[in-house]
């Protein structure tokens, strides 16, 4: 079991991992709320990302 210090914290990989899928997850569904049109506010609420975040993801999708 390989361990990290986060922000002073101790985590094992295995918790690394999950916080980087919690993560993708959470992007793969801005991407889809973005799609149908949600309005900005609701997708910071329903994913707890940034505005900034939000924005960039948009930007970077409609370049594909």
């Amino acid at each position: 079991m390989a361990l990290n210090w986060e922000g002073g914290t101790m985590i094992t990989y295995e918790d690394e991992l999950k916080q980087e899928a919690r993560k993708e997850e959470r992007i793969k569904i801005t991407r889809n709320l973005i799609k149908l049109g949600v309005p900005l506010v609701f997708i910071k609420k329903a994913t707890g990302l940034s505005e900034k975040k939000i924005l960039e993801i948009k930007e970077k999708q409609e370049k594909e």
